[in-house]
């Protein structure tokens, strides 16, 4: 009865043990499987932040891109405009007259290169569509002649009237319209980023506001 006794407490005792390491070795399972759940978690984490950190970087290069296009653009419309204006009135009022040589030279028109200039050194003016860039060339180019060789007496009054006139037209109605298309359009895509740029016309306007 004793010995009875003392076995069955020994296979209990051994059943226990044995329950016990088990109890250890799931533990441990549980405690490894935790830890790899929290690499998972913690590289897709990183993963996910990553992307949202690259796509929040686009977009800001992408409106830094667009607001920089806009307001070059904007700027070289302005300056063209300018010297579509003051060269009208000079070709007006002395290019297209038979007036004296020294009057010509003595009334030469100062016509502004400044935005033209520094789009040498701006990255974006190769984001410029070439037409514009053309089209502004061919009529500085075009201008410079024409006053040039009126200047010297190489070609006549009348001549020299007409093609200016037929230059500054294209100029006007058909380019600046073009470029004020373009930078309208950029502005368009740049509020879709709720990023409001300010116009020409506007900051004269705010300019002149008492």
């Amino acid at each position: 009865m004793h010995q009875g006794s003392q076995s069955a407490y020994e296979v209990a005792k051994k059943s226990a043990v044995k329950t016990s390491k088990l109890d250890d070795e799931i533990k441990k399972a549980s405690y490894w499987v935790g830890q790899i759940f929290m690499m998972i978690a913690t590289v897709v984490g990183v993963f996910l932040a990553a992307q949202v950190g690259l796509r929040q970087a686009i977009i800001f290069d992408d409106i830094a891109s667009k607001e920089s296009n806009y307001y070059l653009r904007q700027s070289l419309a302005q300056e063209v405009s300018d010297n579509v204006d003051l060269l009208r009135i000079y070709n007006d009022e002395y290019l297209g007259r038979n007036v004296p040589k020294q009057t010509l030279i003595a009334n030469h028109p100062k016509i502004s290169y400044y935005v033209w200039e520094t789009m040498k050194f701006s990255p974006f003016t190769l984001e410029t569509p070439s037409h514009f860039l053309s089209e502004t060339r061919a009529f500085y180019d075009l201008a410079e002649d024409l006053i040039a060789k009126r200047e010297a007496g190489i070609l006549g009054a009348s001549f020299v009237k007409k093609q200016m006139i037929e230059k500054l037209d294209h100029i006007e109605q058909v380019v600046l319209p073009l470029i004020y298309a373009n930078t309208e359009k950029l502005a368009g895509e740049l509020a879709e980023y709720n990023v409001t740029v300010e116009s020409v016309e506007r900051e004269v306007a705010d300019a002149e506001m008492p």
